[in-house]
Parts: C-alpha cells; structure tokens; sequence
C-alpha cells in the first residue's frame, strides 16, 4: 500500500536567523521539491511520514533533514566556505566557481545591502581586490570613476565594460540601480575572462544581474530608509583678527620690496595708493577700518562662509518590490523612489526606478523572458569646481575674507565682497552664496533598459538563445545666470544669460548563441558556446544660448534678447562581433578554458576595420589529486593560468580614420565668403588599442575552507595606443591620430576570506589587498611627452619611464632663510628672503621652467578593503574599511587659499610663515607679499600631498525582529537597522576628500580644484517581508 501523502511546512533561516528566500527544499529520491519564498517559508507534499527534506542553497551546507512523523520541520543553514558549487557569471554564461581557471572576483552583496547610497559603485568599494572605485565628488547621484587593473589608455577610455541583465551600459546606470535589486556583480579582470568581449573588454568587465522570480508563494517587501547627511570635514581659516594682520603684513612686504626708502610705519596719506596698510571693498560701502586700530579689529565679526554654504541634508528611499510565479510563469518586479539633498545648498536629487523581470516557460524546452527598466532624475545641480573668478563656489567661501557679510541690510547678497587685489583690478571674491542663490541649473534624464529572450532546449546538452537589448536615453540641461551674479571677475549687474542642452542616445544589441555542455561518464566535462553579436549606437546633441533678458522671472530662452549660439552634432558608431569558446575539465581538477572573439568597427580605417582577440588559461586543482590526501588542513588548492589579447575602441573622436572639413571664411573677388576647408587628417590605418595580459594565481582553501586565500600576479601590455603626434607641415596639420603608444600595468591582488566563528554567533572577515605599478613604455616616433593642464597651466606629464599623468611643476625643496641662503643657491630673479626655494633640476645655475619635473602621482602604493560581520540570533552588525595607501593629489585649492598675498582669506597654515630671519616659520610656507615675488605660487611639490587615507566606509546594525511579532503583525519578516557611511577618515590630506580628482582623463587624475565634499551618512531603516 502506498504511504500516505503528507504536507510539511516549515521555515529555513540562516546564520543571523533570518529567512532565506529560494532554497531548494526536495524529498529525497525524487524529483518533488520547491522553493522557499522571500521570508523563507516552504510548503511541501510527501510519500509519508518518514521522508526525507534535502535542504540546499548556494552558499550554504546542504542538510538531509529525516521528516520523523513531524508536519513543522525548520532547517537553519550554516555557511559553507568550501561553496565549490557556486555559480559565477561569465561572459554570455555561467559557471561553476571550482572550474574558473581566469581572475574573476564576486561582490559579496550581503555586505553592501544597508548602504544608504545613490550609486551602487561607491557600496562596492573596497570590496573588490584590483577594482579603484574613486569617488571624485560626493554631489547627489554623482558617479564614481572605476578602473580594473590601472589605467589602460591615454586616450581612450579607462572604464570597464558594464553588463546589466545582458545590457551594455555606460557606467552612469550604476546610478539608476537599488543594491536591494541585484543577485550578483561579478567583475571580470584578466583577458582570458575578458577577450570574449574583445574590442570593449580591454579594462575588464562587470556584469550585474538582478533578480529574477521563483516559483512559489507571491512575496511583497517594502525597504525604506531615512536619514541625512553632513559634510565630514570643515577647513580651518583665518578668522578676522588673524586675517588684519596678515592682509596688513602682505602689504607693508610688497610696499617694502618696491619703494625705496619705505618703512613698514609709514602711514597710508605717504604711501602710494597700490601700496596701502590695508585694503578697501570694490564696489559696496562697507564699514571697514584701518587695521590699525587693535579695538575695531577685535569687534570685528568672523564669518565661516563654509556653514553658509553646507547644510545637513535630508536622504530617503522607498523600494517595494514583489515576486514570486507558477511552474509556467516567474515575475520579480519593483518600484523605487530616491530624494537625496546634497549638502551644498540648493543642490538635490530626485530619482524614480521601475523594474520588471518576467520568464515563461512555454514548454518544457522553449523558454522567452523579458527585463524592462525605465527611469527618470531630476538633478539639481551647483558649480563647486574651480576658480571663484570662474563662480566655483567652493573656492569662494575659502576664500572671502572673514569679516566681511554675506548679506546687505535688505536682506540681498553682496555681490563680491573682498577688498581690491592689488595690483590687478579685480572686483574681489565672489559671493559663494550668490553663487548658489543666482544660479539655477537643472538636470533632467530619461533611460530605459529593455532586454527580451528566448531559449530553445533542443537536447538536455544542446540549447540556443537569442536577445535583443536596447538602451534608450534623454537628457536635458536647463541653465539661468541672474544679472545679480558677477561674471569674469565683473561686478554686477551684468547681462542675465541661459542655456538649454538636451541629447538622445539609443543603442541596441543583438546576438544569439549555441551552447553544448555535456559530461561523459562524468570524467570529462565539456562545455563549447558558439554565437554573434551586431551592436549599434546613435547619439545626438543640441545646444542654445541667449543672453539679454528683460528680467529674471522668465528664465527660458524665448525671453534672451540676443541668441549667442545655436549648435548640435549627430555621431553613431556599430560593431558586428563572432565569438565562440571553449571550456574542458578531467575529473574536475585539469581545467582548460580557450575563447576567440573577431570584430569589424566602424570606427577604425578599412585596412584594420577588423580585430581578432583569443585568450586561454588552465587550471590545476592539486586538491583533487590522490597524493594530497593526507593534507587534511588544506581543504583546497588551484593553481591558475591564463593569458591573452583584449581591446579598446572607446576613442573620443568617433571616427578619427576620416578626414573631416568644416566652415571657414575666404576672399573671393575681394569678398569674404563662406565655404568649407579640411579641419582634420584621416588615417586609415588606424585600429584597435590592444591589450596583452598574463595572469598567474593560486587559491587556497583551509581547514574545510574555514579560511580561503586567493592571490594573482598580473602583467597587463597596452600597444598600438591611439595618440595625436606631429605630422609635416605640407600635410597642412601639426598633428594626426595614429597607432603607436605603448603602456605596462603589473601588479599583485590578494583576497582573504575566514569564517571565524560558527553556530549562534557568528563572525566572517573579509580582506583585500592589491597594487597595481603603471609605466608608459612608448610615445610617438620621438617618446617626447605629453603634457596637459588643468586650469592654471601644465599641470601634469605623461613620459615615457614613468606613470601616466604624473604631476609636473617645480620642486620645492624648503625657503630663503635670509640675504645669504639667497646669494648661495639658484634663484627667480625676482626671489627674497622668505620666497620659495626651488631645486635647479638641470645644474644650470637658474630657476627656469626647465627646471620643472615629475613632483608626484595619483596612483597608489596600494589599496584595501577590510570587513567584518558578525550575528547573533536576530542580530547583525556589519564594519567595512577601505583606504588607500600612498599616491599623492595636486591640491589647487591651497593655491589660492595659502597664495599669501593679503587679499583671500588662506588657510590657519599660513600662520607659520615666514616673517624674518628670526621668526622663519615652518620652513614650507614662504612670506605674505601682495606684490607677489619669487613666483612662490607655481605650480611646484609645495600643492602635493599624501593621499593615503584609512576611511570607516560603513557601519551598520540589524535586528530580525522576533517570530512572535511578526506572526502578531501578519508579516511574514520584519527587520530594521540603524547605518552610518563615511563615519571617520584618517588622513593627513588638508582639503575635504583624499580620493577626489577633478578631471577624470588619465593625464590630468588627482587633481583637486574645489571638488564637491564627501559627505558624512546616517540612516534608519525597515525592511518588511508581507
């Protein structure tokens, strides 16, 4: 007779003891099994009583749990750090974590999922060994600059490719992406994993996958969070007291270096009028005094424009998301609303995410699927980099001076309100928060994600799939000047100006891939992919700009009075692509894996239109051999190989291969005219950027893998590198684009995961460690180096022997102590004592621009990432660090904050300067002058700082709250948690952000020119299972 059906419910839960959504709970024997939904429930039939539960999940031990008569069974799942079986996502596929024989590294999402952030790049930071994630500028849905293994190009792009859900994405729609939707990042770093991407996979690969429904119960869960954010660190300024008396000492050292017999006593009715004890306000009538007088001095108000500028900014996030399916149809969709205040004032972000994963089995073999993903931000935006003259209202609240207000008596902003530069006419500083308050720009973008599938089994080994992904976005940019607000160091009222910028952008991919994968007489397992790809990609741009408006209500252009200008520009490129690979191992522990990937680009010459990029590795898992069985305590061990040929098409001229002409004015019978003439020279031979890459790694596993230790040696060679370089004068042109640079990335990346404690309280670490050494091997046919400037000159060099963008200017190698320390070494003509002394780099005697060098560069010793979780029953706690060791940044900043000529408010470091032979300082910081002497504000190593720093990333607590609540409140999980990002930094670096670089090309990085700061978060969340 046969045993009785039987139905068991019942709950698995994890290490914290909370439910875990998709475990595969199966009677044993048989193919009856199911699903647990979101909170971790199953209900499932028997034959019986004394069945037996197999219980499994990806990263957990699997357990056989006896049913014993019992109609409740709950499992908990302990973690398991063998987890050989886990899957790994690949290029066009998957596979299983014990046969990777390439360097790929996986996120470990639990670790990021109370990370309150607009970005999902920046709570991956760290997390990653080999893997820079910069956040340049802490502005609300700003996105941070990501680099695998270096920098690969020097003009070409750096980024890596992004994949989402099969989707070619630029890495800005990490922005539109909830951590709470993603089941996986998986980062692809050397070219065996990468060369099947070929002419896009030369600076690795990152593929996201979201979530995707299961069959089983309908589950709804609701994520919210709320909290603000603040600004980490505030800079430290003269206040009124300290700022008379510099301002007064600046101007009595350049009244006493240029008139003769002057005495640092004489009063101004003897003095020339650019050479006065103190300084006046241009343009508004403030009640200043003459400094003087110690009384007034002390009465003066001091004003930190920093707190008028930054502001405790209010963060929310509402997801709600719902999944779940039937055998034939399985859904997972969501719904996300972000508002995030910056902490500079007026700027905000605004961001509105659907997603809806939907996948039908038709029948047993035939599967369609589709992901759609639209989104839409509004942006508001400020200008904090830069110059003040240039309204970088960073700069501005630097640097006005301390006493003078904000606010006039009705109740408007000063428009500039620091006293006359002498010996320049300028109107003074600009108002930094008539920066904020009379500029207005928004910022609105559109994008949607779309991808369909279909899936065809023709044999259990066979199957074929055919995609269509599609990425359409818009955006648009709306500006407003006021004539409130000075412009170019114009005092106000000055002509109201507006801008409006909007683009389109559409790509789409298709292609279609033959999988076979079969195991014969499970001793040899092979797995071959086969398949095409045709890519394209349109973007279009158009621009205004009119100026004159009656007033500043209607702030659109239809109101300018004058259009200044009118432009657009169309570009479109296409790839067409053949790939195959092929992926072998014997008993699972010889591993060999081999691809090959051909494409033909628009976007090169006809003679080298196509490229051809095959990779190849091995793998030894020792593990498995007979002769390692006594090893008890090493659980694992593989060794990696791999090595092939990437590359990069991201040029910035879409098609530089073609000779372009434009519009230019001739004489024609005495008459100008209009017509067209070259403006650039073609090349056809130009072609792909190549990337050589070798990879050597180990992993090891031990004591059942309680600890596990991954580590990879890398050598990654950049030829053919695309570069402008001299062409002859007959040709008509200075300069062409060709293939001829050289560059060498090598490095070491080590990653260090351990299961401390197990059972109730638990306790994992994870530790990553790597370093990557850039060198430029080749420029051009005569290695000259390039040379790039960021706002105030040459800034940086590129030559050959050294990292890429390295940071050029004088070195600074102390200050003229007095007459004689002047007398006795090289010097600018015009230099004092208490003026910089600079190296004479080239022993000719003088200080001259030959005498400039490499000061210093962005790229770091190494780079870390440091976690630790922990749980206890229902508890959790989460602590990340990250930090960077070495490198340096160009702070451009303290030129203007620490320039020591009396008119700018400077930083309290100018409080040990120079003053005499007596008084010499600090032996860096050269004397107040505001007849500026000895070019002391050149670009030099007195700007370059350490950019080491230690950072607490993240912190975190949760709590599951307790069985009884839940079943009382009708839920099905309820969790809440407290977070805080960014809580603490060490660092010796004196602006806001160690890891900020203004310009994000690679011969300009580390430069820091009024950066937005990174803020300080604090948050509080539910999360709720229904």
């Amino acid at each position: 007779m046969a045993n009785p059906t039987v139905t068991i419910t019942g709950r698995v839960t994890g290490e914290t003891g909370e439910g875990l959504p998709g475990v595969t709970v199966l009677e044993k024997g048989t193919n009856n099994g199911t699903a647990t939904d979101a909170t971790g429930n199953f209900s499932l039939n028997v034959a019986g009583a004394n069945a037996v539960l197999v219980v499994s999940f990806v990263g957990y031990q699997t357990q056989e749990v006896p049913v014993n008569n019992r109609t409740t069974v709950n499992v908990n799942l302990q973690p398991d750090a063998k987890a050989l079986d886990e899957v790994v996502v690949v290029g066009y596929g998957t596979q299983k974590r014990q046969d990777v024989t390439a360097a790929i590294a996986s996120v470990p999402l639990k670790e990021v999922r109370d990370m309150p952030v607009s970005n999902v790049a920046t709570a991956i930071q760290g997390k990653v060994p080999g893997v820079v994630i910069q956040q340049n500028s802490g502005s609300p849905g700003s996105t941070p600059a990501i680099k695998v293994r270096g920098f690969g190009s020097i003009s070409a792009g750096n980024n890596p490719l992004i994949v989402v859900d099969g989707n070619i994405v630029s890495p800005n729609v990490f922005s539109l992406l909830n951590s709470n939707e993603i089941e996986s990042i998986d980062v692809l770093k050397d070219a065996s994993s990468t060369a099947i991407y070929g002419s896009r996979g030369a600076n690795g690969v990152v593929i996201v996958t979201t979530k995707r429904g299961r069959a089983g119960r309908n589950n709804v869960n609701l994520d919210v969070f709320t909290g603000f954010q603040e600004v980490s660190k505030t800079l430290d300024l003269l206040n009124s007291e300290q700022f008379a008396d510099f301002a007064k000492e600046a101007a009595n050292n350049g009244y006493l270096d240029n008139v003769a017999g002057a005495r640092a006593s004489d009063p101004n009715n003897v003095r020339p009028s650019d050479y006065l004890r103190y300084r006046y306000p241009r343009g508004e009538v403030f009640d200043w005094l003459n400094f003087d007088d110690p009384a007034r001095i002390a009465a003066l108000s001091s004003y930190d424009y920093q707190d008028l500028i930054f502001r405790r900014a209010s963060m929310s996030n509402y997801q709600l998301a719902a999944s779940g399916g039937t055998e034939k149809v399985q859904y997972a969709v969501s719904g996300g609303y972000l508002k995030q205040d910056g902490v500079i004032e007026k700027s905000s972000l605004d961001r509105y995410t659907l997603r809806a994963n939907v996948d039908v089995n038709v029948t047993s073999k035939f599967k369609i699927g589709l992901n759609l993903n639209p989104s839409y931000k509004i942006t508001q935006e400020v200008n904090t980099d830069g110059h003040w003259a240039n309204n970088g209202i960073i700069n501005a609240a630097l640097a006005a001076v301390p006493m003078a207000p904000i606010y006039a008596a009705d109740g408007t902003t000063y428009s500039s309100q620091t006293a006359l530069a002498a010996p320049y006419n300028w109107p003074g500083v600009t108002n930094p928060v008539a920066n904020i308050t009379e500029y207005n720009s928004e910022f609105l973008s559109t994008n949607v994600l779309a991808n369909a599938y279909a899936e065809y089994q023709f044999l259990n080994e066979l199957k074929y799939r055919v995609s269509g992904n599609v990425n359409v976005g818009s955006n648009r940019r709306n500006t407003y000047r006021t004539s409130r607000m000075p412009l170019n160091q114009l005092l106000p009222p000055n002509a109201a100006a507006a801008t409006a910028y909007s683009d389109q952008g559409i790509s789409w991919v298709f292609n279609q891939t033959l999988n076979y994968n079969k195991a014969f007489n499970e001793v040899h397992n092979l797995d071959v992919l086969v398949g095409m790809e045709v890519y394209k990609y349109q973007f279009q741009t158009s621009n205004a700009a009119g100026t004159t408006f009656a007033n500043d209500i209607v702030q659109t252009l239809n109101a300018a009075g004058l259009p200044t200008s009118v432009n657009s520009s169309e570009v479109e490129n296409a790839t067409t692509s053949y790939f195959g690979r092929v992926g072998y191992n014997y008993k699972g522990k010889y591993l060999l894996n081999a691809s090959i990937r051909q494409d033909g680009s628009s976007v090169f010459g006809p003679e080298n239109r196509w490229g051809t990029f095959p990779a190849g590795s091995i793998g030894w898992r020792l593990s498995e051999e007979s002769f390692m069985d006594g090893i008890t305590f090493l659980s694992e061990t593989k060794l990696r190989l791999s090595y092939g040929l990437a590359g990069n098409n991201a040029f910035s001229n879409y098609y530089p291969y073609v000779a372009s002409v434009g519009s230019d004015n001739y004489s024609f019978n005495g008459n100008l005219a209009t017509g067209l003439a070259p403006t650039s020279l073609g090349n056809n031979r130009l072609g792909w950027e190549k990337s050589q890459q070798l990879d050597a790694g180990i992993d090891l596993g031990f004591f059942n893998d309680r600890i596990y230790l991954s580590a990879d040696y890398y050598n990654r060679i950049t030829k053919d590198l695309l570069l402008s370089v001299n062409v002859p004068t007959i040709t008509g042109f200075s300069t062409a684009v060709k293939n001829i640079g050289k560059m060498e990335n090598k490095g070491w990346e080590f990653a260090l995961n351990t299961h401390n404690l197990t059972g109730n309280f638990t306790w994992d670490t994870n530790l990553n460690l790597s370093l990557n050494r850039n060198k430029v091997l080749a420029l051009g046919p005569t290695g000259d180096p390039i040379k790039s400037g960021s706002g105030v000159g040459e800034t940086n060099i590129t030559q050959i022997g050294a990292p890429i963008g390295s940071f050029y200017g004088y070195k600074q190698i102390g200050i003229f102590q007095n007459q004689e320390d002047l007398n006795n070494h090289p010097h600018d003509p015009t230099s004092r004592p208490g003026d910089v002394k600079y190296e004479d780099v080239n022993d000719d005697g003088k200080i001259t621009a030959d005498d400039r060098t490499i000061i210093g560069n962005n790229q770091p010793d190494f780079i870390y990432g440091f976690t630790n979780t922990f749980a206890f029953k229902g508890i959790d706690l989460n602590i990340s660090l990250q930090g960077v060791q070495g490198g340096e940044i160009l702070n451009l900043s303290r030129r203007f904050i620490e320039n020591l000529e009396g008119a700018q408010n400077q930083l309290t470091t100018v409080l040990n300067r120079w003053q005499s032979p007596e008084n010499p300082g600090d032996g860096r910081t050269p004397r107040a002058n505001g007849r500026p002497t000895g070019n002391n504000n050149a670009v030099s190593s007195r700007w370059v700082e350490d950019a080491s720093y230690l950072r607490i990333q993240n912190i975190s607590l949760g709590y599951q709250l307790p069985k009884a609540f839940i079943e009382k409140a009708r839920l099905q999980q309820a969790r809440i948690y407290v977070s805080a990002q960014n809580l603490h930094t060490w660092t010796d670096y004196l602006n806001y952000n160690p890891e900020v670089s203004n310009y994000e090309g690679a011969l300009t990085a580390g430069v820091d020119y009024g950066a937005y700061p990174l803020p300080r978060t604090f948050t509080i969340g539910v999360n709720l299972g229904f």
